[in-house]
């Protein structure tokens, strides 16, 4: 039982252990710091695709000037008679050489173990001069050609998240940008699973270093010429020297390329709030017209009423006047023809009355 229970022991997987990464964040590192909305896959293709692209067109411009100073350094060595061992030498140095640059990788995801930030690390001298060509061509263009990145930071230095080495690392870094000339400047800190520093401390100890470099130096939270990164990241910090922050859209890709579209849109919503005002003071005009036609109307139709009024009592009063004077005529031609009649009547009753007198004289005499 006890050797089963050693088997059992000895097979059983380690859950505890977690397998280190090849490539790891250390201490002195430069590189880009981004943001993404998931899809963090697809934002390292960004990223990587971004980053070799405009490296690649630098990189073209400094082996043009190399080849033009091999050639004039070929010139002279053709003058002058070369060993053929010691040119092989060279070209086997020269081939190694690009090995090893080949082995070293440029550009460099690093896991910063927080979603949504990546890290990629690289051995460009000068990180904030590739993030600015990016940054500024991206703004002139408004051409989109990332997907799935959002911020995109240089970062020119990673120190220990603790007061000390983020303090050393920043007069260092400081000297280049403060010391000669005054300017403004605001200190943005940013903080991602990591409790033990604190944001009040940090930004009182790296504005006490800018103001050494130089007294002149101001503080302008609104628009300053540069602004101090800092970004905690669990037990590391990546330090960032970023001019014109505010200004391109705190080094936002998205907003960056959106910038003339949101321009359009409020231009479209403006000719469209005037199309609205348009229209309802034409409705406003309209619905004024038919009151005033109405109102006029109204009055044209009581007029007319008032004079049909009065003309059906002209029509009246001439009707009752004939009317009398029809009643008027008609009892006189009555009367005439009743007196006419009267008198034919009493002529024929004396006539018959004659008759009956003269017959009866007639009678007595027979």
């Amino acid at each position: 039982m006890d050797i089963k229970d050693n088997k059992r022991k000895w097979y059983k997987p380690a859950t505890h252990y977690t397998k280190k990464s090849k490539y790891s964040i250390e201490v002195g590192l430069s590189g880009f710091l981004c943001t993404c909305n998931f899809r963090e896959k697809e934002s390292i293709r960004d990223a990587y695709r971004l980053l070799e692209e405009y490296h690649g067109d630098s990189k073209k411009l400094d082996d043009q000037k190399q080849d033009v100073e091999d050639n004039d350094v070929a010139d002279m060595v053709d003058q002058e008679d070369e060993d053929i061992s010691v040119s092989l030498s060279k070209e086997i140095e020269e081939l190694n050489d690009q090995k090893k640059s080949d082995s070293v990788k440029t550009f460099q995801y690093l896991e910063t173990g927080v979603k949504n930030l990546i890290f990629i690390s690289t051995k460009v001298p000068d990180s904030l001069e590739l993030g600015l060509k990016i940054i500024k061509d991206l703004a002139e263009t408004k051409k989109q050609k990332s997907r799935f990145l959002l911020r995109f930071i240089p970062i020119q230095v990673v120190s220990k998240a603790n007061i000390n080495d983020i303090t050393t690392k920043a007069t260092i870094l400081f000297e280049k940008y403060f010391a000669q000339e005054p300017k403004t400047f605001s200190i943005v800190f940013n903080r991602h699973c990591n409790n033990t520093i604190k944001r009040e401390v940090i930004i009182e100890e790296l504005a006490a270093i800018v103001f050494k470099k130089n007294p002149g130096n101001k503080a302008d939270l609104k628009n300053p010429e540069i602004a101090v990164i800092v970004e905690i990241i669990k037990g590391w910090c990546f330090l960032a020297v970023a001019p014109d922050y505010f200004k391109y859209k705190k080094y936002n890709l998205f907003e960056l390329c959106n910038d003339n579209k949101d321009k359009t849109k409020v231009g479209s919503d403006a000719a469209k709030e005037d199309q609205d005002q348009d229209k309802e003071a034409d409705e406003d005009i309209s619905n004024q017209k038919p009151k005033d036609e109405t109102s006029s109307n109204e009055n044209n139709e009581k007029v007319d009423q008032g004079q049909a009024k009065e003309a059906d009592k002209e029509d009246q009063d001439q009707d009752k006047e004939a009317d009398e004077d029809i009643s008027n005529q008609k009892p006189k031609d009555e009367i005439s023809r009743n007196e006419n009649n009267e008198k034919v009547d009493q002529g024929q009753a004396k006539e018959a009355h004659k008759e009956i007198v003269e017959e009866d004289s007639q009678d007595k005499k027979q």
